[in-house]
């Protein structure tokens, strides 16, 4: 496939670490917001630049983009005050690993990340979920960037 090491990415971006501090911050469970509302979440994603698919019957957003040889996917399931994240890379139409939920990936990444603490960020608010996301696209944008350069140094290597 590649040189890339995927693991060593997601570590020089700090990955584990600022997933924990957004569920740190974001954990009243008990004063979630409760429900669905796709417009707010349709609108909030827009605001933050990203365009989102629907998909109604799993009922989450996938944002997907390309660069090069890379395609990068993001999963969010909004619903109940909570914000579930799913990432996904393809290199050269491979799949990149480690991927999945991300609780589940930090707990890959480094064993002493506490899965059961941090799992999921609650949102009590308008407000709180826009914040959260802005956090889960920051990684995101990082992880992409990161991504790129490196498969660009494996391309000239």
């Amino acid at each position: 496939m590649s040189n890339i090491s995927i693991e060593s990415v997601y570590k020089r971006i700090r990955f584990v670490n600022r997933y924990e501090t957004i569920c740190k911050k974001h954990n009243d469970f008990e004063n979630s917001l409760s429900g669905n509302n796709h417009g707010l979440y349709s609108m909030i994603i827009s605001k933050l630049g990203y365009n989102a698919k629907y998909y109604k019957i799993e009922s989450f957003y996938r944002i997907e983009e390309k660069s090069d040889n890379l395609v990068f996917g993001l999963q969010l399931g909004l619903k109940n005050g909570m914000v579930e994240v799913m990432i996904d890379m393809k290199l050269n139409d491979s799949w990149c690993v480690p991927d999945g939920r991300i609780d589940f990936l930090c707990e890959e990444l480094d064993s002493s990340f506490d899965r059961d603490r941090f799992n999921i960020p609650k949102y009590t608010s308008e407000a709180e979920l826009e914040e959260i996301l802005k956090e889960i696209f920051s990684i995101y944008e990082d992880v992409k960037k990161e991504m790129i350069k490196e498969s660009r140094k494996d391309e000239d290597s």
